[in-house]
């Protein structure tokens, strides 16, 4: 028999923090996602994190399985800001009366972490049965997904660090920082953190008062500090190269080995270039509304003086049938 999910002392108040996992069904040692299922697992969980009110803070997508952290606040919002949310997510197609019944249960819907897990899973199996060289039909993935409940200051911290290091732990790169199906190797990669903002929020508050003036920039140092740390730790070295990895990692990443992060861009894109390079080659097969609506991923950025235009790219998903 299903148990209702543990819901903390003070969540009413102060929201709650979460570790959410899962795995697929199968055999043990089966690995049925690769680089495509796993980039699609990435897209509808950051587009569902526009619909939720549910802030992202870290994630990783492995083989069989996937890793979240996630902070749930605790009122739910207006029913207007719920049916803005959901007009904007179904593209002004769907509508709902914010003064209805549904528009209340809408509002409670948003800010809930099993209906967002319901919605990411449904839709990710969804997806995956459809798009098999064989149609597949069943389950996808193997129970209910597990929450560990994070209480704030440093088990959030941690619990981020060890999201990050699955991909080490598995042997699949040397560095996190290498992994882009993690949010650590995204960042790195692309330069950018989509959540940055909630990140430092709720880093600021669960990281003690003498990182209240940090930047994005310091935590970001700190957390490849630590992740340095940690990887060294657990291969077993000493303290002196435990040391010497922290102090290594103190200093930015080498612009080559940046761009080496980007790699995928060079593989994965069809076309590479600045943004006007794109858009006039775009413009022979893509309709004006949407060659509007597009976005330039980075596929690197040079350094601060030069007068260089930034290298984009224009990258399509593939199926795993093509």
């Amino acid at each position: 028999m299903r148990t209702a999910r543990l819901k903390p002392v003070g969540a009413d108040l102060q929201g709650t923090y979460y570790h959410l996992l899962n795995r697929v069904a199968g055999m043990p040692g089966e690995l049925p996602f690769g680089d495509v299922e796993k980039e699609m697992f990435l897209r509808l969980l950051k587009k569902l994190a526009g619909l939720y009110t549910l802030d992202v803070l870290a994630w990783q997508v492995m083989g069989n399985h996937f890793h979240l952290v996630i902070f749930a606040p605790a009122a739910p919002p207006t029913p207007d800001e719920a049916v803005r949310r959901y007009a904007a997510f179904h593209h002004g197609k769907r509508f709902i009366d914010p003064a209805s019944p549904q528009g209340e249960r809408l509002a409670a819907q948003l800010r809930d972490i099993s209906c967002f897990m319901h919605d990411l899973q449904q839709r990710f199996a969804c997806w995956y049965n459809r798009t098999r060289p064989a149609r597949r039909r069943g389950i996808l993935w193997s129970n209910r997904f597990k929450s560990v409940v994070l209480e704030g200051a440093t088990a959030v911290w941690e619990c981020i660090k060890y999201v990050e290091l699955n991909c080490v732990r598995a042997k699949l790169a040397e560095d996190p920082a290498d992994y882009r199906f993690g949010s650590w190797g995204e960042w790195n990669g692309t330069g950018v953190h989509p959540y940055a903002a909630a990140l430092l929020r709720h880093l600021r508050l669960n990281l003690g008062e003498h990182t209240a003036a940090w930047s994005l920039d310091d935590f970001r140092r700190e957390l490849r500090m630590e992740l340095a740390r940690v990887c060294v730790g657990e291969a077993h070295g000493t303290t002196e190269q435990i040391e010497a990895a922290r102090t290594a990692a103190v200093a930015r990443p080498a612009p080559l080995l940046t761009l080496h992060r980007r790699v995928r861009h060079w593989s994965d894109g069809l076309i590479i270039g600045t943004k006007l390079f794109i858009r006039t080659n775009l413009s022979t097969v893509l309709s004006p509304e949407r060659l509007a609506r597009h976005q330039y991923p980075p596929a690197a950025r040079f350094a601060q003086g030069t007068t260089a235009p930034p290298l984009c790219a224009w990258r399509r998903l593939r199926l795993a049938a093509d």
